[in-house]
């Protein structure tokens, strides 16, 4: 027969092995990995703004890069921003106005970000420069054929966005949730341009699929 404290001092040592493990576990979340982000959500014009513009649908795709202090991370991303437009600012090039036309915004974002870890849920926060693109419709009317065409132009503008965010681990990859704001530079029918952005959606792990590629171009 086993004595009963060497019996409590095995189980002892069995708690410990597996709390160190799991604690080794939670510690390599994020460290030196690559995640896909795409998020579902909507844009909110705030301000002058929302005269022109009204939320709708839009989604957002992006890398997850942790560096290799785990606390740090870049996140390249691209919003895409969708919105019901009305024109608010006659344009002298089209005989009439529009009202609930379309607006799309592509903004390109080269951000960078701190990162607190809570066991398996994560918040962070993250800023930085971009650029993008700002689709707007007009309405072209043809009396003659009876029809009307929607018509668009775009400009490119600089941009800046910031947020924050949490995420949390299951299995091997993330459910996520975050907030940002988006200035553009350049103003829309004479209003500056500030939008909030609600996204959710997943966080992929492929530092594995980076990792191989890496290898094949000879970069390991």
């Amino acid at each position: 027969m086993i004595p009963k404290r060497y019996l409590l001092f095995l189980s002892f040592l069995f708690v410990v092995d597996a709390h160190a493990y799991a604690q080794s576990a939670t510690d390599s979340l994020h460290h030196r990995k690559v995640y896909v982000t795409s998020g579902m959500g909507w844009g909110f014009a705030l301000g002058e703004t929302n005269d022109v513009l009204q939320a709708k649908f839009s989604n957002s795709l992006g890398l997850d890069i942790s560096l290799a202090n785990r606390h740090y991370f870049i996140y390249p991303s691209i919003d895409f921003l969708t919105f019901r437009y009305n024109q608010q600012v006659h344009d002298p090039d089209y005989d009439y106005d529009l009202d609930r036309g379309r607006s799309n915004f592509y903004i390109l974002n080269l951000a960078g970000g701190v990162r607190k870890q809570l066991g398996r849920l994560n918040a962070y926060a993250f800023g930085g420069p971009g650029i993008g693109v700002v689709v707007e419709p007009r309405a072209a009317v043809s009396s003659a054929a009876g029809r009307v065409t929607i018509e668009t132009s775009a400009h490119l503008t600089p941009t800046l966005r910031g947020g924050i965010g949490a995420d949390y681990q299951i299995g091997g990859f993330f459910l996520f949730i975050e907030t940002g704001w988006l200035h553009n530079f350049r103003s829309i029918q004479q209003r500056p341009v500030n939008a909030l952005s609600l996204y959710g959606g997943l966080k992929t792990d492929v530092t594995k699929l980076k990792d191989n590629v890496a290898r094949v171009m000879g970069m390991d």
